[in-house]
């Protein structure tokens, strides 16, 4: 078996890595208005040793915005905040990825922009409660089954904030598969009940 050095360089991709050291996403909740500022910017730079970060989860559009303060790439000034963030990291050394996260049915209206929707695979209600900064903890609400048509609005929708990443600088992005958001509600039998091409065996929930 190959012993690898954790300091030596690697490569994630074609993305060439001074070491092999990589910081997971922890999400901290300080985007006020969902922008990146910079305050952040300094956070991720002060842990640019690591060979690659991952951020914290970020929507890729208003109705991924399920918890408090959490950043988004969806809208001109997110981008020009995630510029920020990429600079200082760039800066010194390091390499950055997005992670995409759309919360779906784990959300709360208090907590998301006038427009918006809580949606899922099915109309299902999460058991357990969020936090909102103003109404404390609350439950969570019965959720909205997308239709054909948001389905295929919402995938156009990760695509588009994956290009906004690209322009923000990010040498990655990531796609939040699990912890009971939006992609992993379709996999899961429990949330999924839908009986059309998105819902039933796993082949055409993973669809």
């Amino acid at each position: 078996m190959k012993v690898y050095n954790i300091f030596s360089p690697a490569k994630a991709g074609s993305v060439e890595l001074k070491n092999r050291i990589v910081m997971a996403p922890m999400t901290r909740c300080r985007a006020i208005g969902n922008i990146p500022n910079k305050l952040m910017a300094e956070y991720y730079k002060q842990r640019c040793g690591a060979g690659l970060i991952i951020t914290e989860g970020t929507a890729p559009s208003p109705n991924g915005l399920g918890y408090a303060r959490i950043p988004g790439i969806f809208s001109k000034p997110q981008v020009e905040g995630w510029k920020l963030i990429t600079t200082a990291v760039h800066d010194c050394g390091g390499k950055i990825f997005v992670q995409l996260m759309h919360t779906g049915r784990i959300s709360h209206r208090f907590n998301m922009p006038e427009g918006s929707h809580i949606i899922s695979a099915s109309a299902v209600k999460a058991a357990g409660q969020m936090w909102t900064d103003s109404e404390k903890m609350q439950d969570f609400p019965v959720p909205e089954g997308m239709t054909s048509e948001e389905l295929i609005h919402t995938k156009a929708e990760f695509v588009s904030a994956a290009k906004n990443a690209m322009t923000a600088g990010f040498d990655g992005v990531e796609l939040h598969g699990a912890n009971g958001y939006l992609l992993e509600q379709f996999l899961s039998p429990v949330s999924n009940l839908r009986n059309d091409l998105y819902g039933g065996n796993i082949e055409k929930r993973c669809r």
